[in-house]
């Protein structure tokens, strides 16, 4: 009995014992395993893939932190490359673009710009083997060709192993001209690829994953002032995403826009959104809610306005409105001869000298046309507020000016080659 006591005694003298230490300890300074610098690297990726920005921040410093505690050597040129991506990131979220996206289709990654359906006048899509043989072209590009399919622009590897986009024009004995490049600067220092020119002529969309880019390739546009394309500009959020964003297209006739993605990172696809293009960019407030839904695009449908019908857009867009064709009917024409008569194929001529003085008519009246299209671009830039281009429309008026002169002097040479007066 005493000994049964004294065990007691014991047990309870230690459960006091246990008891006083853990009311001793300091309340809030319970030990926690420590994280590796690597792990918290790995948070602040995964906060920058989920727009959580500031988060990201946050983690950086807490990276750096631990890699002093631990006497590692931070890995800097990762931190220094995910703090520019953050800082990109974080400008983009507080200009997200109100579009209503009214589609998306997923299709095979491989020639995926045939899903695209544009009308005639704006241009169409192909792949590198509608280039001649002898033109240098990469395997990940498209080909953009303009309505009358005599110009045509796309993404060529050079030596350095980065893309290039460059032009060719076709020339009057059926050849291609001699490939030009664009500008190095579009590449913004990388890939420059995947271009659609604008109907105005001056108004150009492409790729790049460069300098400004928040990750993989991004869409930027950039405009050309007569003499080169200007600085590029990024088109930010909803188009650009951590992912690959590329080929973005607006169709002025059925009113409607297209770009792709592979966003939803689907293994051997790619997503293309339809949206409804806007004269004016309109942002959405910073503090509206789901703001990174809206910039990732988590719901399409939470984009659209629900009193707007947009029906009429996509039924124009239900077929395709052009074939992937270089063969646009480039002789055909109308031109009045002397006596009622009228041409209307190259095979109405009856002399040679005609026929070679109709072609130059045929290529002065292209450049004519791409010229009032270009004063046309210039002037809706200038009325969307943009005053710099003004002394470039002085310039490009002039030169129209010139063109239509030019253009019948021509025509009435082709009347002197055909009928010797």
């Amino acid at each position: 009995m005493k000994l049964h006591f004294r065990i007691l005694t014991i047990a309870s003298a230690l459960l006091f014992s246990t008891v006083a230490m853990q009311a001793a300890r300091p309340k809030g300074k319970t030990s926690k395993p420590t994280v590796s610098a690597e792990a918290i690297m790995s948070q602040a990726v995964k906060a920058f893939e989920e727009y959580r920005f500031d988060d990201a921040e946050q983690l950086l410093e807490d990276y750096d932190t631990q890699c002093r505690k631990s006497k590692k050597t931070p890995d800097s040129e990762a931190v220094e490359s995910l703090t520019a991506r953050i800082n990109l990131g974080r400008s983009m979220l507080d200009r997200v673009e109100k579009i209503a996206v009214i589609d998306s289709i997923t299709v095979d990654a491989d020639q995926f710009f045939k899903a695209y359906r544009l009308s005639a006048p704006t241009g169409s899509f192909t792949g590198t083997y509608a280039l001649p043989d002898r033109f240098v072209n990469g395997d990940e590009t498209s080909v953009f060709l303009t309505e009358n399919g005599e110009t045509m622009i796309w993404g060529a590897k050079a030596d350095d192993g980065k893309y290039r986009l460059m032009e060719s024009t076709h020339l009057a004995d059926g050849s291609w001209e001699t490939p030009h490049s664009l500008g190095d600067a579009l590449g913004l220092g990388a890939n420059a690829n995947y271009p659609f020119l604008l109907s105005d002529g001056v108004t150009l969309y492409y790729a790049s994953d460069g300098e400004g880019s928040i990750g993989g390739y991004d869409i930027f546009i950039s405009r050309n002032n007569g003499e080169e394309f200007l600085q590029p500009q990024n088109m930010g959020m909803p188009y650009n995403s951590i992912h690959n964003d590329y080929l973005l297209a607006i169709d002025e006739i059925t009113g409607a826009g297209w770009w792709a993605t592979d966003r939803n990172q689907i293994p051997g696809k790619i997503t293309i959104y339809v949206f409804v293009p806007q004269e004016l960019r309109i942002n959405y407030p910073v503090d509206t809610p789901d703001l990174a839904d809206r910039a990732k695009l988590t719901s399409i449908a939470a984009t659209q306005n629900e009193d707007a019908d947009y029906t009429t857009i996509l039924d124009k867009i239900s077929e395709p409105l052009s074939t992937d064709s270089t063969d646009n009917n480039r002789q055909s024409f109308r031109f009045a001869m002397p006596g009622g008569k009228t041409y209307t194929s190259m095979s109405d001529f009856r002399t040679p000298a005609g026929a070679a003085a109709m072609q130059e008519y045929l290529n002065a009246s292209k450049r004519l046309h791409l010229m009032e299209r270009k004063v046309a671009g210039l002037r809706a830039v200038y009325a969307r507020g943009d005053k710099r281009v003004s002394e470039e429309i002085l310039r490009s008026e002039q030169q129209l000016e010139n063109d239509r002169k030019s253009l019948q002097r021509i025509a009435n040479s082709v009347v002197k080659a055909e009928t010797g007066r």
